[in-house]
């Protein structure tokens, strides 16, 4: 859902093509986490299928033609949602995505993230003693350390927020070029 969730997100803001979106999410977050443009391709075929998003093909004279890609209402819908919750292992790449399309609510989804993961710390501590046999106590302690990790990791952005939200966006090098022709 990752992809899905992000790429639709990133729609919020206006139509695009695919080679753009994995342009994007490569600029903004580099190698530590890694698409591949087959990949998005694959994911935007299936939000066409689904109905996440509509396209029109774009002409371009000295260059295949583009697939320009539109949110649908469903697809407006899922992004949103994305946005709002999901698994925890999604926590940096909706940051990074927000960030960009809806940086005035950055704030409230980082706020939501820290409740959400403190419930969760909670709940693992609260199960400790449901732990005996086996190798569950160590497999416990290890996903609380991981959620205190991300704890640690989304009040230290709190911590920067302003700097956070305010940082230019990277942009990928042929947007860049486009500029200068």
């Amino acid at each position: 859902m990752a992809l899905s969730g992000a790429l639709a997100a990133l729609l919020l803001s206006g139509p695009s093509h695919g080679y753009e979106l994995h342009a994007t999410l490569e600029a903004e977050l580099g190698s530590t986490w890694v698409t591949r443009p087959a990949q998005v391709y694959l994911t935007l075929g299936r939000m066409h299928r689904d109905g996440l998003v509509t396209s029109e093909r774009v002409r371009q004279e000295t260059r295949p033609d583009r697939q320009r890609l539109t949110l649908t209402d469903a697809g407006r819908q899922a992004a949103e949602a994305w946005l709002a919750g999901g698994p925890a292992d999604e926590l940096v790449v909706r940051l990074a995505v927000a960030r960009l399309v809806v940086p005035d609510r950055v704030p409230s989804l980082l706020g939501t993230m820290i409740e959400e993961r403190t419930a969760a710390l909670h709940r693992l501590r609260g199960a400790r003693a449901d732990d005996t046999g086996g190798f569950r106590a160590e497999a416990r302690d290890a996903e609380i350390r991981a959620v205190e990790g991300q704890l640690h990791w989304l009040e230290g952005l709190r911590g920067h927020l302003g700097e956070l939200v305010a940082r230019p966006r990277v942009r990928p090098a042929d947007e860049r070029a486009a500029e200068l022709a």
